[in-house]
């Protein structure tokens, strides 16, 4: 049986080495241990900055607010709203996944926008054309001579002559009756002017 101060020594001395021990473990993980670190500060900056759409649900709530603006408040108004700095993000990004309820508020507060505004929507309306065709042709206007009109949406003036291609095969999947006219002016526009890149 160890006397008490032989038993305190006897554990200090045990404490001691293992500190020294841990201490000699540290120092060699430590620039394995901050190299983790800067990777999963990296990672987590790399998937924040990604333009991915919203969860489903919250998409759909502020589609709906925005639908809803447009019904109550009126559309000059939606308009200004939706005007500020990423205030269509959301509505693109569903309009982008196929919702009908997208089209229908870019085709009723798009005229009413500004004209910078509408000439990024008409830009944004243009790069969808090929993934979601009849969405698209669903919120363009069919007087050629109004803002976001078919004739502007469809038209390859800018864009690349890929764009074009895959624009032209995509609208001719466009079967459904209400989109015909939009669908014939299209392909007219996209097939008869000349591309310039």
């Amino acid at each position: 049986m160890p006397r008490p101060c032989h038993a305190r020594a006897t554990f200090h001395h045990a404490t001691v080495s293992l500190i020294k021990g841990d201490t000699y473990i540290v120092r060699a993980l430590r620039p394995l241990l901050s190299a983790l670190l800067i990777s999963l500060s990296a990672g987590l900056c790399v998937m924040a900055t990604q333009d991915r759409p919203l969860p489903p649900t919250i998409q759909s709530d502020r589609t709906d607010h925005v639908l809803y603006m447009a019904t109550h408040d009126g559309v000059a108004q939606t308009a200004t709203a939706l005007s500020r700095p990423h205030g269509w993000d959301d509505v693109m990004q569903a309009l982008a996944q196929g919702r009908p309820e997208a089209a229908r508020i870019v085709a009723t507060v798009l005229p009413q926008t500004d004209a910078r505004t509408a000439r990024s929507l008409e830009h944004t309306l243009q790069r969808l054309l090929p993934r979601q065709p009849a969405m698209v042709l669903s919120a363009t206007e069919p007087n050629a001579a109004a803002t976001g009109s078919t004739r502007n949406i469809c038209s390859p003036t800018g864009m690349s002559t890929t764009w074009r291609r895959q624009a032209e095969q995509a609208v001719t999947t466009v079967h459904d009756i209400r989109l015909a006219t939009r669908a014939q002016t299209c392909l007219h526009t996209l097939q008869h002017r000349a591309p310039s890149a």
